[in-house]
């Protein structure tokens, strides 16, 4: 406890916290490059699924760019705010749980980017299966950050 205490009052920590704008600033941010990372994956699991079937699945390398800086500043937004209340998020099973799917998620959306974009020869089922394993992650995950707020 003592650990987090200490990250508590680091000076990020009372940044969120204690201040008028910290908290709210840091968690725009989060949610911006949540809508980033989030929007870009399910863009291109969605193409995977069927949807725009004319665009090739290749054309949408660009964007894995600008998801990688969506998930950078929501990795750092995140942690900013995980500084603010390190005492309580610690011991939050939603806060947990969302850990484990946003990890889940980007994995099954990174091997999804490197099956699909690097051959480009065509989409499988098993990539059908893998796109929809990433958007039940991704949703999972934005539900349980939602529910953080409400369990204990």
């Amino acid at each position: 406890m003592e650990t987090l205490f200490q990250l508590e009052d680091s000076a990020i920590g009372m940044i969120v916290s204690s201040t008028q704008w910290g908290y709210p600033i840091v968690l725009s941010l989060h949610a911006i490059g949540m809508a980033i990372i989030v929007g870009i994956a399910l863009m291109l699991t969605a193409r995977v699924l069927g949807f725009a079937a004319a665009i090739p699945v290749a054309a949408m390398a660009p964007y894995w760019r600008v998801a990688v800086g969506g998930f950078v500043l929501n990795l750092l937004s995140g942690s900013a705010l995980f500084l603010g209340s390190a005492s309580e998020l610690f011991f939050n099973w939603a806060f947990r749980i969302k850990l484990v799917l946003v990890v889940l998620g980007l994995a099954l959306t990174w091997r999804l980017v490197r099956i699909c974009i690097a051959r480009a020869d065509g989409i499988s089922s098993s990539h059908r299966n893998l796109a929809g394993a990433a958007v039940a992650a991704w949703i999972a995950a934005i539900i349980s950050g939602r529910l953080i707020g409400y369990l204990a």
